[in-house]
C-alpha cells in the first residue's frame, strides 16, 4: 500500500501542489500515486506542467503527515495568528473507530479493543467519515490490453472517467455493463452514506503544567470532545467553536484528545441539523483542529479580538478576554500596534514599545495609521497585534494574538448597496464548500476562486453554512464579497416554536460573528434560508426579530442582515431585512414537466415585477435575486428547449443574467450554484435529483465546466453597448429567434 499527502508551496508567485508518495503500514489509507513524488505547478486552476522529483525520505513524509504526538504542524493554516502560543494544528494522522449505527452517544471514552476493531485504523483529518473519497481497482477491472491495442496505456484513464461521480453517485452508469459495476471497480469507502458515531483519537505534547486551548474549525453534526479522557463539550451545528484546555491533573506531558462525532439526525440533541437539507450533510472533523499551550497554568488568554471598521481610517476594536483574565484584570496590562513587521512580523517583537491599552473596557476607537480601504478593486489588508503582560513583570507575555482586517464600510442606501459610499453591484453564484467531499485542500479552494474571478464573479453565497475560515481569507485577499449564514433550510414554525433549534441557532449566530468579525469580504449575515417566512404568528416572528438582533449586536453596523425568501411577495417578515432577496425557479419546476417556452421568456418580466414591488413597499431595501437557476446533468447535451441538457440550463442562466444585467433596480444577483455537490439520497429522489447530486452548478462536482460557464463568461465581460443578448448552438439560435423579450 501507499499514502499520498498534498503540501502546498509557492514558486514565482503560482502555487504548487506537491504530492509526496511513500511506502507506509498497510492498515493505512491507500491512494494512486506514481512510485516517485509528483511536483503539480498551477496556474490559477489550469494544470501546466507535471514533473517527476526525486524519492523524498519516509521520515520526512511522517513529519509532513503528523503522526506522532509531536511532530504536528505548527503554522496555523488560517488568520489569526498566535506568535504569543505554542500551536500545534492537528491536522494529520488520527486513530478512528466506527462505533456503530446505533451506538448511544455517551460522554465515554471508547475501550482499546475498538480502536482496533474492523472499521478502525488511522485517517488523514480533516476527514468526513461517510464522505471519504473512492479507491479504484482499476488494475482490477481494466487490466492492461482490456480496451484493445488502439487504446493501449488508457486504461487508467478509462477507470477514473468511469468512476468519477461528476456523473453521479455511481459514475459514468455508460460504463457498466456485466461484468463491470460501480461497487466492484470504483473502491467506494466501507462508510460512506452510513449514519452513525465515529470516534477519533490522537496525542500531543505539551510541557507539563501548562493548559490549553481547542480550536475547531468544524465538527459535524453534534460532537463531544474530551481530553485525558474528560468530557469538556457537547456541540452540535457546523460552526467554529473552541473549547478550554485545563492543566493535567497529574505531572503528565502527553495530552490524549477524543472526539465522538455523531452524524445522525436528533430533532432532541441537534434539531439544527435535519434529514431534508438539501445537500449532504457529512460527520466527522471536517476542518482544521489546533491545540494551542499557554504560558502558563492559570487559562489567562485572549479569547478574541474584533477590528470593526466605522470609516476608511477608523476602527473600534473589542477585545474579548478569557474568564480567568477578566478576573485577574488589574494585575494585566495590553499593548497593541498595526501593521507590526518586527521579525518578519512572526513574533510579539519589541512589545516594550507598542501603545498602551488605555483602559479594560473591552472597546476602544482607533484611527488606522497609514489605512488604506479594502474594495474588491484594491484589497488592501491591515493586522493588528495585541499582546497581554503582568504589569508587575512586563518581560512575561501571557498571550499575543495577531489579526487582519480591511477598512471597509457596507450600507444599504434606498435601491442601492453602497461600498465606501460608492454604488455597488453584486454578481455571483451561491457555493457549498464541497466537491464529492466536504473536505477541501487548501489548493482546491484556491482553485475555485480562480474559477469565481475568471467568471467575472465579485459576491459568494455562502450556502446555507458558515463558511471555511481558509476560504474567507482567499475572498479577502483576492477582492470577492461574501454572504455568510447560519445553518438552516426551509425551517418551520415547528422549528421556531422549539427551544433547542432557537437556542443552537443563536449559539450558532454568536459563532459565525465571532469567527468572520475581522474578514472585510463577509458583507451580509444570513440565517433561515427559505424559512416559513409567509407565517406572521408569535413564534416566527419572534425567531426573526431574535436572530436579525443577534447578528446586528454582534456585527455592530459592519454587515448588512436578511435571509434568502422563497415567500416572495408573501413574506411577513421583510420588516426585519437589511435587504430583500428572493429566490425563485421560474421554468424549471417541475423537474418532470416539459418546457414550456412561454416560461422562459416570461423569466426578464417576472423580475422586473418584483423589482418594482420591493421598490413599492420597501422603498429604503436593496432588492438581490439571491437563488435562480436550473439543473444541467454533467456531459448531457441536446437541444436548448430539453430539461436536463446543459444547453438548456445554460438558455435559464443566461435569462436569468441579462434580466438582472438590463434592471437597475436589481443590486445583486446570486446564481443557483457554482459547482454540483451531493444530496443525501434518503432525501430527494433522482427525480428531483438525478444520480444523489444537485446539478445546477456551472461546473461539475470535478469543476470542469458545462456549457453555462462559458455563455456567462462571454455575456460577463461584454462592455456597455456591446452585445447583449442570448449565446445559444447554432441550431438553436435560428429555432429559438425572438426568445429575449427585454
Amino acid at each position: 500500500f501507499q499514502l499520498c499527502t498534498v503540501q502546498e508551496a509557492s514558486d514565482d508567485n503560482l502555487p504548487i501542489t506537491l504530492l509526496y508518495c511513500g511506502r507506509r503500514a498497510p492498515e493505512l489509507p491507500r491512494c494512486m500515486c506514481p512510485m516517485a513524488p509528483v511536483v503539480i505547478v498551477r496556474v490559477g486552476w489550469h494544470q501546466v506542467l507535471w514533473r517527476r522529483m526525486s524519492v523524498f525520505t519516509t521520515a520526512m513524509l511522517a513529519v509532513v503527515l503528523g503522526s506522532g504526538p509531536d511532530d504536528w504542524p505548527r503554522e496555523p493554516p488560517f488568520w489569526p495568528l498566535f506568535p504569543g502560543r505554542s500551536v500545534f494544528v492537528l491536522n494529520g494522522t488520527w486513530q478512528f473507530a466506527w462505533l456503530g449505527e446505533e451506538a448511544e452517544l455517551l460522554p465515554v471514552v471508547p475501550e482499546d479493543a475498538i480502536w482496533k476493531g474492523a472499521l478502525a485504523g488511522h485517517v488523514p483529518v480533516p476527514d468526513a467519515f461517510d464522505l471519504r473519497s473512492d479507491r479504484p481497482n482499476c488494475g482490477i477491472c481494466w487490466p492492461a490490453g482490456s480496451l484493445g491495442p488502439d487504446l493501449l496505456g488508457m486504461e487508467e484513464s478509462r477507470c477514473w472517467h468511469c468512476c468519477s461521480r461528476s456523473y453521479g453517485q455511481s459514475g459514468d452508469v455508460a460504463c457498466w455493463t456485466p461484468p463491470l459495476n460501480f461497487e466492484k471497480c470504483c473502491g467506494q469507502d466501507a462508510l460512506r452514506s452510513r449514519r452513525g458515531v465515529g470516534a477519533y483519537r490522537a496525542q500531543v505534547v505539551v510541557p507539563q503544567g501548562s493548559g490549553g486551548i481547542l480550536l475547531f474549525a468544524g465538527c459535524a453534526m453534534r460532537c463531544l470532545v474530551a481530553v485525558d479522557g474528560e468530557f469538556l463539550v457537547d456541540h452540535a451545528g457546523f460552526s467554529p467553536f473552541q473549547v478550554e484546555v485545563p492543566p493535567a491533573s497529574d505531572i503528565r506531558s502527553v495530552r490524549t484528545v477524543v472526539i465522538l462525532a455523531d452524524n445522525r439526525f436528533n430533532a432532541s440533541t441537534h434539531p439544527i441539523h435535519q434529514p431534508m437539507y438539501d445537500w449532504y450533510q457529512a460527520g466527522g472533523l471536517l476542518r482544521a483542529v489546533q491545540f494551542h499551550v499557554l504560558p502558563t497554568s492559570e487559562l489567562i488568554y485572549i479569547v478574541g479580538v474584533d477590528v470593526l471598521p466605522r470609516s476608511t481610517s477608523m476602527v473600534d476594536v473589542r477585545i474579548r478576554l478569557s474568564a480567568a483574565a477578566t478576573r485577574n484584570a488589574e494585575d494585566l496590562e495590553l499593548r497593541w500596534r498595526f501593521d507590526d513587521d518586527t521579525n518578519g512580523g512572526s513574533v510579539c517583537g519589541r512589545f516594550w514599545d507598542w501603545a498602551q491599552v488605555d483602559s479594560n473596557n473591552g472597546l476602544y476607537h482607533e484611527s488606522v495609521p497609514g489605512g488604506r480601504p479594502w474594495s474588491p478593486e484594491s484589497p488592501h489588508l491591515h493586522r493588528l497585534k495585541l499582546a497581554m503582560l503582568r504589569r508587575r513583570n512586563k518581560s512575561q507575555v501571557l498571550d499575543c494574538v495577531e489579526v487582519r482586517f480591511g477598512l471597509r464600510v457596507v450600507e444599504a442606501r434606498g435601491r442601492e448597496l453602497l461600498l465606501n459610499h460608492k454604488a455597488l453591484r453584486l454578481f455571483g453564484f451561491n457555493r457549498h464548500d464541497m466537491t464529492d467531499s466536504p473536505v477541501l485542500s487548501r489548493a482546491e479552494l484556491i482553485r475555485d476562486i480562480a474559477i469565481l474571478k475568471d467568471l467575472g464573479a465579485n459576491f459568494v453565497r455562502g450556502a446555507h453554512y458558515p463558511q471555511d475560515q481558509r476560504f474567507l481569507d482567499l475572498c479577502d485577499e483576492q477582492g470577492i464579497l461574501v454572504w455568510e449564514e447560519v445553518v438552516g433550510w426551509q425551517n418551520t414554525v415547528g422549528d421556531f416554536s422549539d427551544g433547542v433549534f432557537m437556542s443552537q441557532s443563536l449559539r450558532m449566530a454568536d459563532e459565525l460573528a465571532v469567527a468572520s468579525a475581522n474578514h472585510p469580504s463577509v458583507i451580509f449575515f444570513g440565517f433561515f434560508n427559505e424559512g416559513q417566512s409567509d407565517d406572521a404568528g408569535v413564534a416566527t416572528t419572534r425567531a426573526y426579530t431574535s436572530m436579525a438582533a443577534r447578528l446586528r449586536e454582534r456585527a455592530a453596523g459592519t454587515r448588512l442582515v436578511s435571509w434568502g425568501s422563497s415567500a416572495g411577495m408573501s413574506d411577513k417578515q421583510l420588516v426585519h431585512a437589511d435587504v430583500v432577496a428572493f429566490h425563485m425557479y421560474p421554468a424549471w419546476y417541475p423537474t418532470t414537466a416539459p418546457v414550456d417556452i412561454r416560461e422562459v421568456q416570461e423569466i426578464p418580466l417576472i423580475w422586473m415585477y418584483l423589482s418594482q414591488w420591493v421598490k413599492e413597499r420597501y422603498p429604503d431595501k436593496p432588492f438581490l435575486i439571491t437563488e435562480a437557476g436550473a439543473g444541467g446533468l454533467f456531459g448531457m447535451h441536446g437541444p436548448s428547449d430539453v430539461k436536463w441538457t446543459e444547453e438548456y440550463q445554460s438558455l435559464l442562466l443566461q435569462m436569468h443574467f441579462l434580466a438582472f444585467s438590463d434592471n437597475i433596480d436589481i443590486a445583486g444577483l446570486a446564481l443557483w450554484q457554482f459547482a454540483d455537490m451531493p444530496i443525501d439520497r434518503n432525501t430527494s429522489g433522482d427525480e428531483h435529483r438525478p444520480g444523489g447530486l444537485n446539478n445546477k452548478g456551472v461546473v461539475g462536482i470535478n469543476r470542469v465546466p458545462k456549457v453555462a460557464y462559458h455563455a456567462l463568461k462571454m455575456l460577463r465581460q461584454q462592455k456597455r453597448g456591446g452585445y447583449f443578448g442570448l449565446i445559444l448552438p447554432l441550431g438553436d439560435a435560428q429555432r429559438l429567434a425572438g426568445m429575449l423579450r427585454m
